[in-house]
């Protein structure tokens, strides 16, 4: 979807407050902007933790997934099921697509950005988003804003053997505009703690996947009614790539309503249960 002049229209009624947001897709914070019934938040450029002093002195340098202070009640506001976490799918890609986010920086604090994929809505831990971080079209994973203040467009690379109903996509951007200790023991412009920002998207990865060989072949599977030592036999050996979330009730029922998807036929559900099985 071209996300380009719906942008330009969105950046005219921001806040003069915060620093940077994911526009492309939309934040969970700024899916108002774009015709979303959800609640607005005027502040979404500002999901920096609660501040430097509030991550770094209070929190011990902890963080919401989606930019909330640590020690704000749960859900948290950004999080699924708290005030802006409707869980509205935003976008949807495909197995190994290139892909084109945009970031509006409102204030520029130099350092860089990084994009990862949590594949349970439900999971607000930073550990689930640190196990897929994407890389861009040049194989890096970090982006460094040069020119400013403005409306960035960077193009990030699917994972081919990633598929989901319902994943949350995590921005991250680390500042560079602060004086610390850097790692080799000098001082300077960018090192020691930083602030962050983040912003999280509803997104949805659909269709084949794209596979290196015949050795390499991700399956999708009801992990539901797969017993605890084959789900586990499974991710341990990477035999399966797309972990679907069981989620709670309330959650479930929301998400179920708004997704209407095909029931899987029986002969099918065997069929997949065999190459998890039987694959090697």
């Amino acid at each position: 979807m071209a996300w380009t002049a719906l942008i330009t229209l969105a950046c005219v009624a921001a806040y003069a407050h915060g620093h940077g947001r994911l526009m492309g897709p939309p934040n969970r914070g700024s899916v108002w902007r774009f015709g979303y019934n959800s609640p607005p938040n005027y502040d979404d450029d500002g999901l920096n933790c609660g501040g430097y002093y509030h991550q770094w002195s209070v929190n011990g340098g902890k963080c919401g997934v989606c930019g909330d202070p640590y020690d704000s009640s749960t859900p948290r506001a950004h999080e699924l099921g708290g005030k802006y976490g409707i869980g509205y799918i935003v976008a949807t890609y495909a197995p190994g697509d290139l892909v084109t986010f945009n970031i509006y920086i409102s204030a520029y604090h130099q350092g860089f950005w990084e994009f990862r994929i949590c594949t349970n809505p439900n999971d607000n831990t930073q550990e689930c988003y640190d196990r897929i971080l994407l890389e861009s079209e040049d194989g890096e994973t970090k982006y460094y804003p040069k020119r400013g203040s403005g409306t960035y467009e960077v193009k990030y690379k699917i994972p081919s053997n990633l598929v989901c109903d319902h994943c949350v996509l995590q921005w991250k951007y680390t500042a560079g505009n602060n004086w610390g200790v850097c790692d080799n023991g000098t001082q300077g412009l960018g090192c020691g703690n930083q602030e962050n920002f983040f912003s999280c998207s509803d997104i949805a990865i659909e269709g084949d996947v794209k596979t290196d060989g015949p050795d390499d072949i991700p399956v999708e599977v009801p992990v539901q009614n797969l017993s605890n030592d084959l789900l586990r036999l499974l991710i341990l050996t990477n035999e399966i790539h797309d972990v679907r979330p069981s989620y709670g009730d309330s959650s479930r029922k929301k998400y179920m309503n708004r997704h209407k998807r095909k029931k899987t036929s029986k002969k099918e559900k065997r069929r997949r249960y065999k190459k998890i099985l039987y694959h090697r």
